[in-house]
């Protein structure tokens, strides 16, 4: 039998594997690629901070050239657009088109979903109590 914390660790795999697949079957039917619907949901998520190349780049771990590739196929199916910084007209900041608006809120309502669905096996009090003992746990992550 494995350790309690083996245990813990497999389900939370389990969970995570599960949303994962949910966000790839997600992807195949947007016919966007994984990477692109990524950088859709981050541009989405962080465009009021202005959101450049660069940054896209050194958060996915990807080079430059890459990246550019990837926003020219957004800002062709008109999910994003790029416009120059009031402060350097040589940098561009990218933000999400309302269509591309609506992309990441389909995943997200999909997603929601799933969520729902896997949790509502629990009351109310149990998720409580699971999300105190997961944020105890990942509290530690930061330390």
């Amino acid at each position: 039998m494995s350790s309690r914390s083996e245990q813990l660790t497999a389900l939370i795999r389990t969970l995570s594997f599960a949303q994962r697949a949910t966000a790839d079957a997600w992807v195949r039917t947007s016919g966007l690629s994984r990477s692109q619907a990524f950088t859709l949901g981050y541009i989405e998520e962080h465009q009021e901070n202005g959101v450049i190349a660069r940054e896209l780049s050194e958060m996915s771990g990807t080079t430059p050239a890459s990246v550019a590739s990837l926003l020219q196929g957004l800002e062709e199916r008109g999910y994003i657009t790029r416009t120059p910084s009031p402060d350097d007209s040589r940098v561009k900041l990218i933000s999400v088109t309302p269509e591309g608006a609506e992309v990441v809120a389909g995943f997200q309502n999909d997603l929601a979903a799933e969520q729902e669905r896997t949790f509502s096996v629990l009351d109310t009090e149990e998720q409580d109590r699971l999300i105190a003992l997961l944020r105890r746990v990942t509290d530690t992550l930061d330390s």
